[in-house]
Parts: C-alpha cells; structure tokens; sequence
C-alpha cells in the first residue's frame, strides 16, 4: 500500500502590537492639525501609527522618522517602526529597532517577542529561540511565544522539546487549535499512542479544518489504527482539501 504523509502544519504566530486601532482618518486629520501646532515626537509618532493602519507605509514611516529625530529614545516609534520595518520585509532594520527597544526597556516582553518573530524571519533561529526563552521568563503566560518556540523547534527535529513548549501553550490556551495541531503531528511522528487524542482535539473545536481530518486519516493508515479513515478522507475532500483525492481514490473506492 502507497504511504501517504500527515500535512506539517509550519507557520509563526505574527508579531504583537503596542496599541488599540485608533479612528483613522480622523486621527490623521487630528494630528496633522496638532503637528502644525506644536510639532512634537508624540503628534508624528501618533500620525504615523494612524496611517500605519491605513496602509499608507510611506507616510508612517516619514512619521516615526520624524519622531525619532525630535525624540531619539521613543520606545513608542522604535517599536512601531519595527513593525514596520518588518511589515516592509527590511528584517536587519526591525531588528535593530527592536534591539533599541530593548535597551530602553529591558523588561519589555513584547519588544523581544517581536524580534524573536523577526529573527526567525530572517533565518536566525536560534537568535529568536533565546527571544523567546526571555520572553516567557518576562511573560510566563504569552502562549504564542511558547508556540513560536515550539515551532522552531519542531522545525529541527527537536521533537520532545517542541511538544513539551505546545504542552505549555495549550496549559495557558486550552482551545489553541494550532498547538493540538502540531503537537498531534509531532506524536504521530514518534509513534505516540495518544497523538488520536490531539487530532480529536482539534476536530472537536473547529469541525471545518479539512486539514485536521485528512491528518487523522492518515494517522489511522499509517499506524493501523482502526478508524473510519474513509469518512475523514471524504469530508476533507469535501471541505475542499483536494490533497485528499488520491488516498479516498487509491484506497476508499475499492472498498465499494
């Protein structure tokens, strides 16, 4: 019989912000008026989050110059440039901006979160590992840096470390999707028993992820596991998962 693989679930859970949205429009308008007032680093730093928001990457990024310029030490636009930055692809400047961050506030969870998802970005792993590990010692219950780190790990097959790390997440999100996911992944991979439990676990909590049934599926083959692999290869066909095809075509229609 053909041996079909489990789908690697492989993504980083994005970077965190500083602020809530502001209005907009509005606040650019409202700023722009501030700034011919009385043109300070908070009013161009405030513009350029607004406009950060309206995509308008130009201008926001003409802002927090600008309020770097008139405040060098701005936690604030370092950190959104940042965001930016990385928004823009530029990893070496977003990096350095949250580098600065982190020198102004050493105890600032969220400014080593944002360069641990960056350095990954850019290929240094293990640079965003040590973010991360800081991260969680700043802030223990950040479950996505749990994630991201579990991630990483998986990634270079240090699988019993990258579960214990989705344990961790799921401990502080019980309905994280993501980490029953790649966790069911990872124990299918060593031959864990209880890896059906995380595939279960994920159905159970979003009944349309086509991916969740095409994985559990191939568990029950691969392990000789009894199961109704043929109903999951179906819905997973039917929710548009067309990877699904061959194993119900190759192994479910000669059962007919």
């Amino acid at each position: 019989m053909i041996r079909y693989f489990i789908l690697w679930v492989v993504f980083f859970i994005g970077f965190q912000s500083l602020a809530q949205e502001p209005n907009l429009e509005n606040d650019v308008e409202y700023y722009s008026d501030l700034i011919k007032k009385e043109p300070i680093a908070s009013h161009y730093y405030f513009r350029g989050y607004s406009k950060f928001n309206l995509k308008d990457y130009e201008g926001a990024m003409e802002d927090y110059n600008m309020a770097i310029q008139l405040e060098p030490n701005n936690f604030e636009a370092h950190f959104s440039r940042g965001i930016l930055f990385e928004k823009l692809k530029d990893f070496e400047n977003s990096i350095n901006d949250y580098t600065k961050c982190i020198s102004l506030n050493s105890n600032s969870s969220k400014a080593f979160f944002n360069r641990a998802y960056t350095k990954s970005l850019n290929q240094d792993f293990s640079g965003a590992i040590d973010d991360y590990t800081k991260c969680i010692s700043l802030s223990p219950d950040n479950h996505n840096a749990y994630f991201n780190r579990g991630m990483i790990n998986k990634f270079f097959s240090k699988f019993e470390t990258a579960i214990k790390d989705f344990d961790e997440a799921i401990k502080i999100k019980p309905n994280f999707i993501d980490a029953y996911q790649n966790r069911a992944i990872i124990k299918s991979q060593l031959k864990h028993k209880d890896a059906i439990n995380d595939f279960n676990k994920v159905i159970e909590l979003n009944p349309k992820d086509a991916e969740a049934y095409y994985n559990r599926a191939i568990y029950y083959l691969n392990n000789n596991i009894k199961g109704d692999y043929c109903s999951d290869l179906t819905k997973a066909f039917q929710l548009g998962f067309n990877a699904a095809y061959e194993p119900l075509n190759d192994l479910c229609k000669k059962q007919k």
